[in-house]
């Protein structure tokens, strides 16, 4: 069987042999064995770089054949190269074995050529983190309110992640929110609004404390290596409040 795919974690095992964490077109996330002949002793399949293997076996631990590059190396450095890793992180602690995840393929393929580009890297984790929580059915639905009644822009809302969004009345919540936002903000998560400043911010926040939940309390060690400042606006009861401004073109 061939099929496509990107490497995004390798550990030793035994020997000579390698074992490949690899994410594919046709299969979404599974793991192989390689074994290295002599002459690649000490190597490993490049990161960020499309591949095509040959595997074999039934059982969910396959054997890589070969292992094959199909597009020449290209770095990542700095922030790049430490969102890359952030990526694989999230695939590896939340993306079951086996299981098909093509749009979650393409949309790991658009992030890391956008990467390499010097894109803005902000907009695309978050982009990525949207994509991946909609294809393990763990969506953030910002389009509505709980009750399904259309938000209106200037209105105050709260985000629970059981409840969804609750019009914020003034009293002090019984069950704290994860944010408070207005109508307009939630509105600019749903159309995808990721140039606007207010839109990115919510979304770091938002995203963070679902992630957190979604994860049980495992720390993400990339988080470490990626610039990190502590939310400095507004407050409502302790709560981060987003609102919309519009963006300063």
């Amino acid at each position: 069987m061939r099929v496509q795919g990107y490497v995004i974690h390798t550990r030793p095992f035994q020997d000579n042999k390698v074992l490949l964490d690899v994410l594919t077109q046709e299969q979404g996330l599974i793991r192989a064995v390689w074994r290295r002949n002599t002459k690649e002793a000490r190597v490993t399949p490049g990161s960020f770089l499309l591949h095509e293997l040959e595997l074999s076996g039934r059982g969910e631990l396959k054997t890589a054949r070969s292992v094959e590059p199909l597009e020449s190396a290209a770095s990542l450095q700095g922030n790049g190269l430490y969102s890359a890793f952030y990526l694989h992180e999230l695939l590896e602690r939340l993306v079951p074995t086996n299981l098909p995840v093509e749009p979650l393929f393409i949309l790991y393929q658009w992030v890391i050529v956008n990467l390499r580009q010097g894109v803005p890297i902000a907009p695309l984790l978050r982009r990525f983190e949207v994509g991946l929580f909609d294809e393990l059915g763990m969506g953030i639905n910002l389009s509505c309110t709980a009750r399904g009644e259309v938000l209106r822009s200037t209105q105050l809302y709260q985000f629970h992640g059981k409840f969804g969004l609750r019009p914020y009345l003034g009293d002090q919540p019984k069950v704290r929110p994860m944010i408070y936002l207005d109508g307009a903000t939630a509105k600019g998560y749903t159309a995808g609004l990721w140039s606007n400043r207010s839109v990115l911010s919510m979304a770091k926040e938002l995203h963070r404390a679902w992630l957190d939940a979604a994860l049980g309390g495992r720390e993400l060690k990339s988080r470490d290596l990626l610039p990190a400042a502590e939310f400095a606006g507004e407050r409502l009861w302790q709560v981060p409040v987003f609102r919309f401004e519009e963006s300063i073109k």
